[in-house]
């Protein structure tokens, strides 16, 4: 009854401090601009993730201080992310050139696996690979890349925050199952504080998150799943069935744009779910009811690896198979590079 009280208290908060950034932000005319690029077609005001992050903060601090749940574990995902999320925001409102973004995703990185003491094991369910230092160098590059892809994927309204509730949501009760109850209670306060956001954020969307927010949930995220393995036993490779939609887009769409000649990192709109809106003319709300069905599955996948774990590696190509055969669908619909004679 009182983790369910806390949870209450982290929603309300965020979404009541949602309301007042909104308006804010508005008198100080902090909004994002439509461009060539957008999927919004209004001014509308921009970082409100940096609301959930400091409710977040703040009730893991709380928790900690009270020494409720011996949830110190959250020291490990706080000041990396909060690093992560003050760059990001600061990003939003001045520029901030990418070398400078970069060196700081790489910072906060490799201070979540110093606090973590290292990622050497990853567990594949039949076997466990030891990789020493080097599992430890392949962590970081993927904390670099999940704070990096969360924000690509932040395109469309409630995108971000439907797949941090999933993830979040689920990973807590596989972290919850296996013995993890502070880190679950971490991750699912994370989720409330997400879940108060997205109310504002659903569509048609009253506020962004803005990058201090999304990459703030691309390192909890990766962080929160290099935890679970280290400490419970969770395999970090439940994670990544979780969350399937945002790395499998946006790192299939990265290689194509490579292999077609294209800078990686110009700004673009071609994921899959931008082709769903810009393409083949998907509302948000539709783009958003397609995530939704494809997570359901995703989570119901990882579940059932969890309870049997030897059962990982066929989960995981279940879950491509489902990724692979959904993005192919909307490459039918509307392909990256249509012949324009077509």
């Amino acid at each position: 009854m009182v983790e369910l009280l806390f949870l209450a208290v982290v929603f309300i908060a965020s979404w009541a401090l949602v309301a007042r950034f909104r308006a804010y932000a508005l008198g100080k005319g902090l909004l994002d601009n439509p461009n060539a690029r957008s999927s919004h077609t209004v001014a509308t005001p921009r970082g409100g993730g940096m609301v959930f992050v400091a409710v977040w903060s703040v009730s893991a601090l709380a928790v900690i201080v009270l020494d409720m749940w011996s949830s110190t574990q959250a020291l490990v995902v706080l000041p990396a992310a909060l690093l992560i999320a003050v760059v990001g925001y600061w990003d939003d409102h001045h520029h901030l050139a990418a070398r400078w973004r970069a060196l700081t995703h790489f910072v906060a990185a490799s201070i979540s696996i110093m606090a973590l003491g290292g990622f050497n094991i990853i567990d594949l369910g039949v076997t466990a690979l030891s990789l020493g230092v080097l599992g430890s160098l392949l962590a970081v590059i993927g904390i670099v890349w999940s704070v990096n892809l969360f924000n690509f994927m932040d395109g469309t309204d409630g995108i971000a925050g439907v797949e941090a509730v999933f993830v979040f949501g689920v990973g807590g009760l596989m972290l919850w199952q296996a013995g993890g109850a502070p880190l679950a209670l971490m991750a699912w306060a994370l989720m409330a504080a997400v879940l108060g956001f997205l109310v504002w954020n659903w569509p048609r969307a009253r506020i962004f998150m803005g990058d201090g927010g999304s990459g703030f949930l691309g390192l909890a995220i990766a962080v929160f799943a290099l935890a679970g393995e280290t400490w419970f036993d969770v395999p970090a490779m439940l994670w990544l069935i979780l969350y399937g939609v945002f790395w499998f887009d946006a790192t299939v769409t990265l290689l194509r744009r490579v292999a077609h000649g294209e800078r990686w990192y110009d700004a673009h709109r071609s994921h899959a779910y931008q082709r769903l809106h810009h393409g083949m003319g998907w509302s948000h709300a539709q783009v958003l009811a397609g995530v939704i069905i494809i997570n359901t599955l995703l989570a119901a996948i990882a579940l059932w690896a969890d309870s049997d774990r030897v059962m990982i590696p066929w989960a995981l190509l279940i879950a491509v198979i489902l990724l692979a055969t959904a993005y192919l669908a909307v490459e039918r619909g509307a392909s990256m590079y249509a012949d324009p004679a077509s």
